[in-house]
């Protein structure tokens, strides 16, 4: 590694607009998952929704991925990360319609989104890095990366328990809380780096396990 400081790559131009962009998805996807497990807990169903919730979330990353690298890797990167916190937005405000109607089912479905937005947002976020910092600052960008990551699901979790007992009762309000962050974490999009498409000339795989096949051929 170069020499230097994690201060220095944080002042790299739109890193630091990266950084809180994918701590706040990042914090919100465990926040929604903690809160809605605990409702489940709490329903007539009980612990056996707990590991559909896991489930669900992480299916669209298995279902997806091929259709989230493709437009990482023909589109700006910055374009599909603003795009994908945007749908964010909307997912979350859909979370606070299903809190009003204190259905469960619904909120299953809100865990399925969030999980598709994650699925879209990984291959840019990671993609995206060479291509806003210089190669001397690519360890300091990954460790921080993983270090607000791992940090973001520890306080998602753990907040997200903290307010549920508080809240309760008052299950729109949570809601609201988290379309507020999902809307921080789209106006820090805003500041990330401009950066081009990377010119990559792919034809468009409708079977979504495509571009995992032919990624598995390369290697």
């Amino acid at each position: 590694m170069a020499a230097g400081n994690y201060t220095d790559t944080l002042k790299q131009p739109g890193f630091f607009a990266f950084f809180c962009t994918q701590f706040l998805g990042a914090f919100n996807d465990n926040f929604y998952k903690m809160v809605v497990s605990l409702v489940a807990l709490s329903a007539v169903a009980g612990s056996s929704y707990v590991d559909l919730i896991a489930f669900l979330f992480i299916l669209p990353s298995a279902l997806f991925s091929g259709y989230a690298g493709y437009l990482a890797d023909v589109f700006s990167k910055r374009t599909v990360l603003v795009a994908v916190k945007v749908f964010e937005i909307i997912v979350m405000g859909l979370a606070v319609l299903c809190f009003l109607l204190e259905r469960l089912d619904p909120m299953l479905a809100i865990v399925f989104l969030m999980g598709l937005h994650a699925a879209f947002f990984s291959p840019a976020k990671y993609g995206i890095l060479p291509e806003m910092l210089p190669d001397k600052e690519l360890s300091r960008g990954n460790g921080l990366l993983e270090m607000s990551t791992f940090t973001a699901i520890i306080l998602g979790t753990s907040l997200g328990g903290a307010v549920y007992s508080v809240w309760k009762e008052q299950l729109p309000w949570i809601g609201v809380s988290m379309v507020a962050i999902a809307a921080l974490g789209t106006l820090a999009s805003l500041g990330i780096s401009r950066v081009p498409a990377s010119g990559v000339a792919k034809r468009f795989q409708l079977n979504p396990f495509g571009e995992i096949w032919d990624g598995l051929k390369r290697l």
